[in-house]
């Protein structure tokens, strides 16, 4: 019985050894596709990254790519045009379009492109409805004896809806020099204090992405914290987030909108310029559609994958949502409070 065994055990070796040597040709689909990415209602327009993709074993000639896109919300048809870098925004690359409209919650949109040499793409989605209503409060927190700001919103997730919830903080100064006000702008995703949260964002649970209209991607500090509302089964959840202060008061953090002396150096460290600023923050939250999540939550796991400097990093899903072609085509609902206030806290714990 041991030697059948032992004989059985090498021709299960032998054959696999042989397969593996077995030569065979991979079948490489060289047919051209086109991409597409919109995330409608994230902006005050409607941005289409529309690009051209073509298998790197395909050696024909490449036809010039002057896609049509017919876009319609809610059955209407919306003019499109493309980006020339100056006539309509000069924010984006010369390879998107832009339709002049910023759909309402509830909204169903379609687009459709069309290009000589290559299959018409296709997709729908919708714009979700509007963050649920909130409690916002915060306090300090006390970490390895330094002190965070803290801010917590806490929601109630309707259970049947399939949507994911975003949140960032939005930071402006403005700096006065010579009656001269210049302004800096920045959106950013808070930390999360490890000892404090309850709901804090992780894979899948949730994840922390760089959202720029039409571009969605880990790696760029520009970032959202995002959590799928599975994790939120119908209940209330209570979202934290740090808020970073820039400038101090008198020497004090403040976290609502205060002033502070301004200084601008030169070359050699040497005070060029004294003058006021303003800081105060405001926070965004973001309703994302299924479609949505669903891409972040591959290019996140893309990237995390990305820095394998072997070579062998584990394969991950990639999601599309657009017919005959890739990309995403999914509705997002941005919205912003008011800015931060005693008084703002105050009415909406």
């Amino acid at each position: 019985m041991m030697k059948i065994t032992r004989y059985i055990c090498s021709l299960l070796l032998s054959a696999a050894c042989v397969s593996c040597m077995t030569p065979f040709d991979l079948k490489y689909d060289d047919e051209p596709l086109i991409c597409l990415n919109a995330f409608p209602g994230a902006e005050d327009m409607v941005v289409f990254s529309i690009t051209p993709a073509y298998s790197l074993s395909n050696s024909a000639i490449r036809p010039d790519f002057n896609p049509e896109v017919v876009f319609t919300v809610n059955g209407d048809l919306v003019p499109v045009v493309r980006n020339t870098g100056f006539c309509v925004s000069d924010r984006y690359d010369e390879d998107c379009y832009i339709a002049d409209i910023k759909p309402a919650p509830g909204d169903v949109m379609t687009v459709e492109v069309a290009a000589e040499g290559f299959r018409t793409v296709s997709a729908q989605t919708s714009i979700p409805q509007p963050f649920p209503e909130r409690k916002i409060d915060y306090r300090m927190v006390e970490v390895n004896e330094r002190e965070y700001y803290v801010v917590y919103v806490t929601i109630k997730d309707d259970a049947a809806t399939d949507y994911a919830y975003g949140m960032q903080v939005y930071n402006e100064v403005v700096e006065c020099y010579y009656d001269v006000p210049e302004v800096k702008v920045s959106t950013y995703a808070g930390g999360q204090i490890s000892e404090d949260y309850e709901f804090s964002p992780s894979s899948l649970d949730g994840m922390q992405l760089c959202f720029d209209g039409w571009r969605v991607n880990s790696s760029m500090w520009d970032n959202v914290s995002c959590w799928d509302d599975d994790a939120f089964e119908g209940k209330e959840k209570t979202l934290s987030m740090t808020v970073v202060i820039y400038h101090t008061q008198n020497g004090y953090e403040s976290f609502f909108e205060h002033e502070y002396q301004a200084w601008k150096y030169d070359e050699n460290r040497d005070v060029m310029l004294c003058g006021t600023g303003r800081e105060r923050n405001k926070l965004v939250f973001f309703t994302m559609s299924d479609e949505f999540y669903k891409y972040a939550v591959a290019q996140e796991l893309i990237e995390e994958n990305a820095g394998s400097f072997a070579g062998i990093a584990p394969s991950n899903f990639c999601y599309s949502n657009v017919q005959n072609g890739y990309g995403a085509f999914a509705g997002v609902y941005r919205e912003e409070t008011q800015w931060i206030t005693p008084e703002f806290i105050e009415n909406n714990r």
